[in-house]
């Protein structure tokens, strides 16, 4: 698997985290509360590549990889946040 796919897992994996975080704290916490959140999450992401094996320089920065994350980060944090919020609050 070569390193874009890897990131792309990564910040998959850090947007469920973060969507689990979301709907357990939607209606205790402000909306924009949790959105702050969520993006010092994502951005937090940008500090452990090293650990799946990317190679911070050779990949071209923070900026880089922040960029190949962004769009998977937010597929992981939006899915599960509308779903578990909703199997939470089912009537």
């Amino acid at each position: 698997m070569d390193e874009k796919n890897r990131l792309g897992l990564l910040f998959t994996g850090i947007g469920a985290v973060a969507g689990i975080v979301s709907a357990l704290l939607t209606g205790k916490f402000p909306l924009a509360l949790i959105v702050v959140l969520s993006a010092l999450m994502y951005y937090g992401g940008s500090y452990v590549p090293h650990l799946i094996g990317v190679d911070f320089d050779g990949y071209g920065g923070r900026r880089k990889i922040l960029q190949t994350g962004v769009f998977s980060f937010i597929q992981g944090w939006i899915v599960l946040w509308f779903l578990l919020y909703e199997l939470v609050n089912f009537q």
